[in-house]
């Protein structure tokens, strides 16, 4: 069962003057919450917002997921934007609004922002929410070589592919018999569930390969401890 949790934090950007300063709150400040549970964000503003009391209440609430731009999820207070999936809704007026998520997904995590306008000189706050899960350790695969390649060519090429992991900045990094050997990480890719993907290639000569007793792959990412996966070359056809 994937567990996401929720921690709130809190900003604000104006623009104009205004006489009185204008205040927002977002309660609770930590939710966590398993996939299929709903999830709610609440928003409180000081004032009311621009369009209080009317069809067209300037309040609305975007998510952005990391390395892309912000979605617009609900404006007007209650409309949910073209596109988004019907989990997401909204409620509110005048100075108190309210995101839902029923049935949260791991694709949910990303940043949330809460969005109103007031008058006068259009000042606008902006709560900002990060819906983030905790870390999940990548399901490594490491590939031997193909026959062709080793037959063919003096090289042998092995590939480390790490699935299902979180957050983004997951390294691989390789070991032969014990010893380190330098190769670079993909940037991790984004996959619908929310979680990231990589993959590392390591190039070796042939006579390298055939010496090798085994090739290790390793996952590591601040704190978290690392995982590895070991390919035998013993129990690999020539």
């Amino acid at each position: 069962m994937t567990l996401i949790s929720l921690s709130i934090l809190l900003f604000i950007l104006t623009h104009g003057k205004t006489e009185q300063a204008l205040t927002v709150s977002q309660t609770p400040e930590l939710i966590s919450a398993s996939s299929g549970q709903t999830v709610t964000i609440n928003c409180k503003t000081s004032s009311p917002v621009l369009g209080a009391g009317t069809s067209v209440p300037r309040m609305a609430w975007y998510q952005q997921k990391y390395g892309e731009t912000p979605t617009l999820l609900i404006y007007h207070a209650i409309t949910r934007n073209s596109g988004i999936p019907s989990r997401f809704s909204a409620s509110g007026s005048s100075t108190d609004f309210t995101l839902t998520i029923s049935g949260v997904q791991a694709e949910d995590a990303g940043d949330y922002y809460c969005q109103s306008e007031h008058y006068p000189n259009n000042k606008y706050v902006f709560p900002h929410t990060v819906i983030k899960q905790p870390a999940f350790t990548p399901i490594l695969t490491v590939l031997p070589p193909s026959s062709v390649e080793v037959s063919s060519k003096n090289t042998a090429t092995l590939m480390c592919l790490a699935n299902k992991g979180f957050p983004f900045d997951w390294k691989l990094s390789w070991k032969v018999d014990g010893n380190s050997k330098y190769s670079e990480t993909s940037r991790g890719l984004l996959q619908k569930d929310g979680l990231y993907s990589w993959s590392s290639s390591l190039s070796l000569t042939v006579d390298e390969w055939k010496k090798a007793g085994s090739v290790v792959c390793e996952a590591h990412q601040g704190c978290q401890a690392p995982v590895t996966q070991t390919l035998k070359t013993t129990n690999c056809s020539e």
